[in-house]
């Protein structure tokens, strides 16, 4: 016996989807477009599979895309979204010292650290234990209780924290995080 499974997906088209890295930026209203971290716009002109998306002015994300044919002025992609994945988008934080042990110091590695326009994007991992309702808290900070004797002028030092809220360090995880500079 032959047996044949078939499944519909919606992207059925998913050898054309690119990926890009961006941020969102609002036009008026709800209409907005993405600036791309290699430096073009995308526009998303048909935005079926995402409808339901919550336009934040400044967030970053993840875009999945099928270029489409029609050029747009001013735009270097006319795209259809086929999917966004928001990116943990942050300011960074004043943390008085009454903070610190909220804001946490738990164990977290940062592996890639690079700036985009006007955000300094952090790839990292932490141990977790894959419990989906177990959240963490990550935030870049500007300790105000440090004693600054190794501060040199004109630089501002920055503290990458982790709150794990003692949750089990089991798995390996990685992400990536965007705080407006």
């Amino acid at each position: 016996a032959i047996v044949l499974q078939s499944c519909l997906d919606d992207w059925d088209d998913k050898y054309d989807t690119l990926l890009a890295v961006g941020t969102v930026k609002v036009i008026e209203g709800k209409d907005y477009y993405f600036s791309l971290d290699e430096g073009s716009k995308l526009y998303p002109s048909d935005t079926t599979y995402v409808h339901d998306y919550a336009v934040i002015d400044g967030q970053r994300a993840f875009i999945y895309f099928r270029e489409l044919e029609e050029k747009l002025p001013g735009y270097e992609y006319n795209a259809q979204i086929k999917h966004i994945e928001n990116i943990l988008t942050k300011d960074i934080y004043s943390m008085p010292a009454e903070k610190a042990d909220s804001i946490g110091d738990d164990n977290i590695n940062a592996t890639d650290l690079w700036i985009t326009g006007e955000y300094l994007n952090i790839k990292y991992q932490f141990y977790h234990s894959n419990n989906e309702d177990k959240k963490h808290m990550l935030n870049l900070v500007i300790n105000e209780a440090s004693t600054g004797e190794n501060d040199k002028p004109d630089y501002v030092n920055l503290e990458f924290r982790h709150n794990a809220y003692n949750d089990s360090q089991l798995t390996l995880g990685t992400g990536l995080a965007s705080f407006k500079l």
